[in-house]
């Protein structure tokens, strides 16, 4: 009983030094995405002390230039991401809040299903893919706004075996709550 005793408070202090060390710290996001527009929900949170899982939910859009034609879908992703400088910039004393910096990753993502129709398409269907990507984000000092950029290559569609790679790019402002 003794022996518990005396490792209850030693518990209790590498818990707290471990949270001190932590650099990555949960967010909770409202993202406007700038080059496919779209407004999403994520939520990321940490798995280690450089790493992150973010999951996301939104409403985004398809452009389709052959057909001129913008269809409306909901999105659904998972990100991991690896945050490589995030210990640097806290020594040199740059700013990491809201998780400012620079990360490789990955991505998985749906377009689970159509908002509106668009009569030359199979609207039933539902578009997944994956992605690597290299990032980064920047918040504004206090203001809880971030600038965000990801980017890389990708594949999706409804059967992998006849699609090429293509770029993957995500970029946008968002606003930490």
């Amino acid at each position: 009983m003794k022996k518990v005793i005396y490792s209850l408070p030693l518990l209790a202090i590498s818990i707290n030094s471990y949270s001190q060390t932590q650099l990555i710290h949960p967010q909770n996001r409202v993202n406007l995405n700038v080059f496919i527009t779209g407004l999403n929900y994520s939520r990321e949170f940490p798995i280690s002390t450089n790493s992150s899982l973010e999951g996301s939910l939104g409403i985004g859009t398809l452009y389709y230039v052959n057909k001129f034609d913008v269809q409306f879908n909901t999105n659904v992703s998972l990100d991991y991401k690896y945050y490589y400088n995030i210990y640097k910039r806290s020594k040199n004393e740059r700013n990491i809040s809201g998780n400012s910096a620079s990360f490789v990753g990955a991505t998985g993502f749906s377009h689970l299903f159509p908002l509106n129709k668009i009569s030359r398409f199979d609207n039933k269907k539902f578009q997944v893919g994956g992605a690597i990507f290299w990032g980064i984000r920047q918040q504004i000092k206090n203001t809880g706004i971030q600038l965000n950029f990801l980017a890389g290559p990708s594949i999706s569609g409804k059967e992998f075996s006849d699609k090429p790679i293509s770029l993957y790019v995500r970029t946008g402002v968002s606003y930490v709550f």
